[in-house]
């Protein structure tokens, strides 16, 4: 079928421009009114999450962010569960041991896969290996995925937690109590491993048989919000994914925007670079991680549950898999 364009009568000609443009601004309108304001917690390493706002990639992908910044993981998911937040961004052992008591949480995306948790010593404490922590006392935030961590080391090498003394401190303290050397080794994470390094200098010594243990920064919200408000889910993914190609094209300026928006040393920010694989997906390993974390807070009675959660109705995987179907790798 072919259309002929025929010329416009003079006294229309004026009309037309002025209707087309009308029509294309309640276009836009009609797409950004059904957008409200969407509130998002993240912690500084949530790194995609502080480019997209710098870049202007969510205001480009239609929706109002308010981005608030938490020191902790803990506390995002704390105040996502209390109502606070749209969204919140953490370690995905965050938002499982969240997930024991509020059953109405669901993840939408991993925006990083990190493996910044570190086993080390103080190298004039005679520690070369796993094996020489046996009656040595180990620094470690405990409930967390440090501890977790390490019971995994521990395991792997022959050893229990109970070989060693376990002193549990917060994560700052951990650099200070090792420079004193009241603790021989500690398992943490960053910026606190390049701190205690940077401290010790000479006398830090990294534990040659940890693997490299990869953890996930997540993005999770309720289920019922989620469900009602899949133009902006959709859209804060999508920024989110401009983010992730932006970061991979320029990584010297996104590593800027991040040292300058926290005041960081840009040498630390971009020694630790590779320890984050900054990609917006949902992996099956993803799924096995955090099946495990939820047996081992059962196990250690630090969950409120006593049984694990099936993941897979955890995890919402419909928003990311509509703007990013390669990005969802699960087995159904």
């Amino acid at each position: 079928m072919s259309f002929v364009l025929r010329s416009v009568p003079s006294r229309l000609s004026g009309i037309i421009p002025v209707f087309v443009l009308a029509l294309a601004a309640l276009n836009v309108l009609t797409s950004r009114a059904c957008a409200e304001e969407v509130i998002i917690g993240s912690t500084p390493t949530g790194h995609l999450m502080w480019i997209a706002e710098k870049k202007g990639f969510f205001e480009a992908r239609g929706v109002d962010v308010k981005l608030l910044e938490f020191s902790s993981g803990v506390s995002a998911s704390r105040a996502l569960a209390a109502g606070e937040l749209h969204f919140g961004n953490s370690s995905e052992f965050a938002f499982v041991s969240n997930l024991m008591s509020h059953r109405g949480l669901k993840l939408i995306a991993s925006i990083a896969r990190v493996n910044s948790a570190n086993l080390f010593a103080r190298k004039d404490r005679d520690i070369e290996h796993i094996g020489d922590l046996v009656g040595k006392r180990i620094g470690v935030t405990r409930r967390g995925v440090g501890e977790f961590f390490l019971g995994e080391i521990l395991a792997i090498n022959g050893l229990a937690e109970t070989d060693s003394t376990i002193v549990n401190l917060r994560a700052p303290d951990i650099v200070n109590e090792i420079a004193k050397g009241s603790i021989d080794a500690a398992m943490v994470w960053e910026p606190f491993v390049y701190k205690s390094k940077q401290i010790l200098g000479d006398n830090f010594f990294m534990l040659p048989e940890q693997d490299s243990y990869y953890y996930h920064f997540v993005l999770a919200g309720m289920g019922n919000w989620i469900e009602t408000h899949q133009s902006e889910t959709r859209a804060v993914l999508e920024a989110l994914l401009d983010a992730e190609s932006f970061a991979a094209k320029n990584p010297a300026e996104a590593q800027e925007i991040i040292s300058t928006r926290f005041r960081l040393d840009p040498v630390f920010v971009r020694e630790t670079w590779n320890k984050y694989v900054l990609e917006v997906t949902i992996l099956q390993n993803l799924i096995s991680l955090m099946e495990q974390e939820a047996q081992w807070l059962i196990e250690k009675g630090h969950a409120s549950g006593t049984r694990v959660p099936d993941f897979l109705d955890a995890v919402d995987a419909g928003p990311l898999s509509s703007v990013a179907p390669g990005a969802v790798k699960l087995i159904k």
